[in-house]
């Protein structure tokens, strides 16, 4: 009665489970006392012992269970910690059970069991190898009960088997997939795999997604669409960001991954899917190709793909003061010489103090002009910007570094350029020594306080500029 009515104003499961069945076995005591009562003393002697060893044992049994509830009751509430494992407690039980029962069958039955036990190692033998499998798969479900590396209602991955928790058994536990489909897995086998459980910590979850795209498309370009395509899809996180990264080159393009956080991982599979397909008709719109996986023989007399038009590079090189005095011939001329460089976000195109033997003329993007000890930037400078002609020409050190704020095409022109133009045109030397030097003085006047009189510096520079361009490119008088 004082089972009953604990179990009855309990709210803890566990305690109402184990105390339904010590309230099962006291009344099978109470049964099969009453019946020994009633059971006359000429009653054959065999039910008269059968009935007492019921009694003694459905006792023995019902106070062991209500007992290891109690205990187990108080573990939790001192503890705080989750229920032990249902098969930790039944190895608790049966243990004590044996326990009770032995001394009992002992003194009634008069039966040694000791005497049986070490009589019986041969059988013990047999059926050990008998049930090898059995009992493997029992003591690592027991492990994997003590160490508890998932519970009931877990997503968890065993080898390639991906699913939810919903059964932890002696023998085996029971995943049901994604496709509804119940997977059993033998504990033995669970004990020896890798398990990745995704919802003990109620944390977010990281789904990594990997693809391969075209050589031809900046890496840059491709991790910014490849962001902005992740942030239109409603289930995955902002926080924590998703990321994107180039891995490797494979054979037939560069292999990136993206990696995108979602609070439920059982919406992986419907998040990837739905990030595929956005991404197809994304990367279409950007002209960026997803190659075939095969290998690609390239002719190398093709005609090589251009980055600009010819238009595009003439009008830029128009553009440039230090190229006003060629006429049209020549800047189509020098358009055919200048290459076209891409430089990637962050990249250093030019570092000062270094020698400088090329001239950079923006096409796209933006660069950073630093300057000094602390590298502090001057200036930024966008299309139709122009920076190395200095260094170029003159032979002196580079006097800034100029950093790729944003991926950036430049058209580059090289000394043996020039070098070619002051020997077709020999007045040309002249006449790009007074823009560099007016370009100096300028510079120079801006950056002294007040702007001092007197002589005008200008006829100054060009000489010495003019000086160096004879030094450098081994210019004779009448290129002047």
């Amino acid at each position: 009665m004082a089972l009953l009515a604990v179990r009855t104003t309990t709210s803890d499961k566990d305690l109402q489970r184990d105390l339904n069945g010590a309230i099962r076995l006291l009344f099978a005591f109470l049964i099969l006392r009453m019946a020994a009562w009633a059971i006359p003393d000429t009653a054959p002697k065999v039910l008269l012992k059968a009935v007492r060893v019921g009694w003694m044992l459905t006792f023995a049994f019902g106070v062991i269970r209500a007992s290891v509830g109690f205990g187990l009751k108080l573990m939790r509430l001192r503890a705080r910690a989750v229920a032990m494992p249902k098969i930790l407690r039944d190895v608790v039980d049966f243990s004590l059970y044996a326990l009770a029962a032995v001394p009992i069958l002992k003194t009634q039955l008069a039966l040694d069991l000791t005497g049986l036990v070490a009589t019986s190692a041969v059988l013990s033998v047999v059926v050990g190898l008998a049930l090898q499998e059995t009992l493997g798969n029992l003591f690592a479900g027991l492990s994997l009960q003590l160490d508890a590396p998932f519970e009931v209602g877990h997503i968890i991955r065993i080898g390639d088997h991906t699913g939810r928790v919903v059964h932890i058994g002696w023998r085996s536990i029971r995943l049901s997939s994604f496709r509804r489909e119940v997977v059993t897995l033998p504990n033995s086998m669970v004990a020896k795999e890798r398990v990745q459980n995704f919802t003990e910590s109620q944390e977010p979850v990281g789904v990594d997604v990997t693809l391969t795209l075209s050589y031809d498309a900046p890496p840059n370009h491709v991790k910014a669409v490849l962001l902005d395509v992740m942030k239109e899809v409603p289930q995955i996180l902002v926080a924590p960001p998703p990321q994107a990264r180039t891995l490797s080159y494979e054979e037939s393009g560069i292999r990136y991954m993206v990696r995108f956080f979602l609070a439920d991982y059982g919406l992986a599979d419907m998040v990837k899917e739905d990030l595929h397909t956005r991404l197809w008709y994304r990367l279409r719109r950007e002209n960026i190709e997803i190659p075939y996986p095969q290998r690609t023989v390239h002719v190398r007399q093709q005609v090589a793909h251009a980055e600009l038009s010819e238009d595009t590079v003439r009008g830029l090189l128009r553009q440039v003061d230090i190229f006003q005095p060629l006429g049209a011939e020549d800047l189509d001329q020098l358009r055919q010489e200048v290459l076209v460089r891409r430089f990637g976000k962050g990249e250093r195109i030019i570092h000062e103090g270094d020698d400088g033997r090329t001239f950079y003329v923006l096409a796209s993007g933006e660069v950073s002009v630093r300057a000094g000890k602390l590298q502090a930037e001057v200036t930024r400078l966008g299309r139709g910007g122009y920076f190395g002609e200095m260094s170029l020409l003159t032979g002196e050190k580079r006097a800034a570094t100029v950093v790729a704020v944003e991926d950036s095409l430049l058209l580059e022109v090289d000394r043996p350029t020039f070098a070619r133009m002051f020997e077709q045109y020999p007045g040309l030397a002249r006449q790009l020594s007074a823009l560099l030097a007016q370009r100096r003085t300028q510079l120079r006047a801006l950056a002294q306080a007040g702007g001092a009189g007197g002589a005008d510096p200008i006829p100054a520079e060009v000489g010495r500029i003019l000086g160096r361009l004879r030094q450098i490119f081994g210019l004779a008088a009448t290129h002047d």
